[in-house]
């Protein structure tokens, strides 16, 4: 028999689906609420800054192995050692990094359920076994399911997205203590969202408990989903090891400066923060109106929300009307959900618009 190219394609990849973002071409007249950015774009003064930086670059040359400067200016804005930051690609290019250096064919990894779609991805490319465990039905966490399966699984890794993705809620900084204690797995929490989030960041355990690993991202808070930057957070010796599996040169310089500017100048983050939040608690009250809606908590700039009418045709008479929000309804436990992110007023105000006209 004579092999094919797809026949020597690995069968656990082409088991996988492709990664697909449904809605249609981003146009100034399309309200954009299905991907978690902030509606904030970097100020122009700052655009112009970095534009001529990037002029007095030399291009032909490779950036640095580890942009070090930014490691720099990111231990001075989190407090954290530089030998315990690594920064990456996106927060996605550090857990493939994580994965590759952790799972291997057979490794449990425990995550929860629903969550980032991207993990279940990654452990399956790396041929490892996921442990499942559901989240409560208001989509909180479940710690003792999480102890309990780590004591009966022995998984090698614990993944704990923190807010959560798709469903918005935090595992308490408590319950991440008692999961550090109870079991003896590394134990990864992706604070993607933590910038929007009332709870407390779980970065100071890391000093007493070298089995945690920190993710942050500059794609949300931070207006950066276009320049791909994300950095991890652990103890010296775990990032020394990261770093044999890591992929060098990762972090293009430009992308590298442009962040480095942005922690200089964190105060406009913070106002963004606080627009985005008051925008938020709105849009809360207006959707706990709406007869048939169910409203999630959420720690984050997004909500979930319920009704009962068909996610996927409620998501198309939603982009019939320009406005574009995400379909989440093919996650375990989140049969006709709709998640939108949290936009500017006049965003907010037609999503609003257009959700009661085809619920009423």
């Amino acid at each position: 028999m004579i092999m094919t190219a797809l026949d020597r394609i690995k069968p656990d990849v082409r088991a996988l689906d492709q990664y697909v973002v449904k809605g249609k071409p981003v146009s100034p007249s399309l309200i954009k609420l299905n991907q978690n950015e902030n509606p904030f774009d970097v100020p122009t003064a700052m655009k112009r800054e970095t534009v001529e930086a990037l002029m007095s670059m030399s291009w032909n040359r490779y950036p640095d192995v580890l942009p070090v400067h930014l490691q720099k200016a990111l231990s001075e804005y989190t407090g954290h050692p530089v030998e315990g930051i690594l920064a990456g690609n996106g927060s996605n290019e550090l857990m493939y990094t994580v994965a590759l250096a952790v799972v291997s064919r057979g490794t449990k990894v425990l995550m929860c359920e629903p969550t980032f779609f991207l993990y279940e991805k990654i452990v399956r490319l790396c041929e490892g076994t996921i442990v499942t465990v559901p989240m409560h039905e208001d989509m909180s966490y479940a710690p003792e399911r999480i102890i309990d399966a780590a004591r009966r699984e022995r998984p090698s890794l614990i993944v704990l997205v923190s807010p959560n993705s798709p469903t918005g809620q935090s595992v308490a900084l408590a319950d991440v203590e008692t999961i550090l204690r109870e079991t003896d797995a590394l134990v990864l929490v992706d604070e993607a969202y933590i910038e929007f989030s009332d709870r407390p960041s779980v970065q100071h355990l890391i000093a007493a408990n070298d089995r945690l690993i920190v993710l942050r991202t500059f794609s949300k808070a931070f207006s950066l989903a276009g320049l791909r930057i994300g950095y991890l957070l652990a103890d010296p010796a775990v990032c020394a090891e990261l770093m044999k599996v890591k992929i060098p040169f990762a972090v293009n310089a430009f992308s590298a400066s442009v962040a480095v500017s942005l922690l200089k100048n964190v105060q406009i983050l913070h106002e963004r923060i606080a627009y985005i939040k008051e925008q938020k608690k709105r849009v809360e009250e207006a959707l706990q109106g709406i007869s048939g809606v169910t409203l999630f908590p959420s720690d984050t700039n997004f909500l979930i929300f319920r009704t009962e009418q068909s996610a996927d045709l409620l998501f198309q008479q939603l982009l019939n009307d320009n406005v574009l929000v995400r379909d989440v309804s093919s996650y375990p436990m989140l049969d006709k959900v709709l998640r939108v992110t949290i936009g500017i007023h006049e965003e907010n105000n037609a999503f609003l618009a257009s959700l009661k006209k085809h619920l009423s």
